[in-house]
């Protein structure tokens, strides 16, 4: 009934839009126009950061619609200057320069100036909750209109910052940002309806490609309700979890892209007992049973990814070893025969596990290997994947009990329990905030609260290298060195198993252009080249 209501007001918000848009005529051909320049969309959850880079508006790639950057990234995922017309490195690799374009406007039609990048970037430093700047000394302006970063030590993941920070007005940017956000990229936000609908209209100013589409409504629908949407004829663009991918609907046609995006369980390695803090509450933390390495390394041999990958995503994915297959900074050692249950019970009966009183679980000094784990409620991918995984992993032993619930409560009990958890990046940022000691107790950074001083190591050379190369290096030792690492033959502290295939129906006609392999969230994936999609 909730599910009901929630698309009978999207539908209702939409009326109402059309009926605000006063200069559409109602004649057919005035309504042809109108549908080949505007397009509403129901990929999710669109608004998380509210279009404040404070708030985390730009770490799932959704800046590219409002706000321009420094850099950008192309198709073939190279960095290349967006808002800069180039950059140069220093040998020392500690100060970066931008010379940058003249061109460029606000959508209030004022123009971008080297005063409002060190603004923003010394802004967001100042703050450190949702980017971490710490490793600028300082920033610099030449020339009038050349940006000038200082670094304090080479920092190797900067360039993907250099992506991801949107630039805002140093003279209109305040607490309320939010509420009238000005940016410089090809759209602007003229109504937000907070958790119902985004709509979006073109900045005049804009600098690039001019657009076909010049209007676009984004319903805020979970994923049902995104289908029904589809099938009223309201939305050209939906997202569908691979459980729906079998439905058709009339005029739309189902479009698989390739992702980074990769799904896992992140699991506690502390036993019980400990408190922390998770983006800024106290928390407890700590698991017995999983704190237990067999238990994480018997998870990661013995589920069977092809086999979770068939019943959770129909098939639409691919099997996943760590949270950047294929990438230039993965460790290939790290891939296993995995589905192999014989191994994993050998793992937890040399760790001491055994089913001593035969009912399925094993157990170790009196403590079974029984635990809980979280899902998103509202994540049906998360959701299927979840009661695969529990399913298989009872086969050899180990019990897990599911609890679909909230992200805000996931985050306060997350720390205690297994976590149906996800990431992926066109950078290996990732590996850091994920796996590093150095993190723990900022934001959601390392859930697992994972400690190894000779993993620390290797981060911190991989992200202070000058070069990419040698950053490699050490982002790949640090997943295995042969001996150690935090990859699933390693510590093991998240258990990596499938890559998801980014799935939407869109509307027979539409070109989104040639897309790069999609990246973590499929609700800003497709949109770094929108002003590249056309509509017969």
């Amino acid at each position: 009934m909730k599910k009901l209501f929630t698309l009978m007001l999207a539908c209702a918000l939409l009326i109402m839009t059309g009926c605000q848009s006063s200069d559409h005529s109602s004649e057919s051909s005035g309504q042809e126009t109108q549908k080949k320049d505007e397009l509403v969309l129901a990929v999710g959850k669109t608004d998380v950061g509210q279009f404040d880079p404070k708030k985390g508006w730009g770490t799932h790639a959704q800046i590219r619609l409002t706000h321009s950057s420094l850099l950008t990234i192309d198709s073939e995922l190279n960095f290349i200057g967006d808002l800069a017309k180039s950059y140069k490195i220093s040998d020392d690799a500690l100060t970066w320069t931008f010379p940058l374009r003249e061109d460029v406007k606000f959508s209030n039609g004022e123009p971008v100036t080297a005063e409002d990048v060190k603004f923003t970037y010394e802004m967001l430093k100042d703050d450190g909750v949702k980017f971490d700047l710490s490793f600028i000394h300082s920033i610099s302006i030449s020339d009038g209109n050349t940006i000038i970063f200082h670094l304090k030590e080479p920092r190797s993941t900067f360039v993907s910052q250099l992506t991801e920070i949107g630039i805002v007005p140093k003279a209109y940017y305040d607490d309320n940002y939010s509420s009238n956000p000005i940016g410089s990229g090809p759209y602007k936000v003229v109504q937000y309806n907070d958790g119902q609908q985004i709509i979006m209209e073109y900045n005049p100013y804009w600098y690039g490609t001019t657009p076909q589409f010049k209007k676009l409504t984004f319903l805020l629908l979970e994923e049902d309700a995104a289908l029904a949407s589809a099938k009223a004829g309201i939305a050209d663009i939906v997202y569908v979890p691979p459980t729906f991918a079998g439905q058709t609907v009339k005029g739309m046609t189902l479009r698989s892209f390739e992702s980074i995006d990769s799904r896992g369980i992140m699991l506690p390695t502390k036993p019980s007992g400990g408190k922390g803090m998770t983006n800024g509450k106290e928390v407890d933390t700590g698991n017995d049973v999983t704190s237990d390495a067999a238990i994480r390394r018997a998870l990661n041999i013995g589920l069977d990814r092809q086999k979770l990958l068939d019943v959770s995503l129909n098939g639409f994915g691919k099997k996943a070893f760590s949270l950047c297959d294929n990438l230039p900074w993965f460790n290939e050692k790290t891939v296993i025969k995995d589905g192999d249950i014989e191994a994993a019970q050998k793992i937890l009966a040399e760790g001491g596990w055994a089913d001593s009183n035969q009912d399925g679980i094993v157990e170790k000094n009196g403590r079974k290997a029984e635990f809980s784990m979280y899902f998103s409620s509202s994540d049906q991918l998360r959701s299927d994947l979840s009661l695969a995984v529990a399913d298989q992993a009872s086969a050899f032993g180990i019990k897990i009990n599911l609890i679909g619930a909230t992200w805000d409560e996931i985050y306060l009990k997350g720390k205690t329990a297994a976590v149906a958890w996800g990431g992926g990046r066109h950078h290996p940022h990732q590996l850091y905030t994920m796996n590093s000691s150095e993190v723990i107790n900022t934001g959601y950074n390392n859930m697992s609260n994972y400690e190894n001083p000779k993993v620390d190591e290797y981060l911190r050379r991989a992200i202070t290298a000058s070069t990419q190369e040698e950053a490699n290096k050490y982002w790949k030792l640090a997943q295995w060195d042969g001996n150690t690492g935090f990859s699933g033959i390693g510590d093991a502290p998240i258990v990596w198993l499938l890559r998801v295939d980014h799935l939407y129906l869109t509307k027979d006609g539409l070109d989104l252009g040639k897309q790069p392999v999609h990246s973590h969230g499929h609700e800003w994936a497709l949109f770094g080249n929108i002003t590249e999609w056309t509509m017969e």
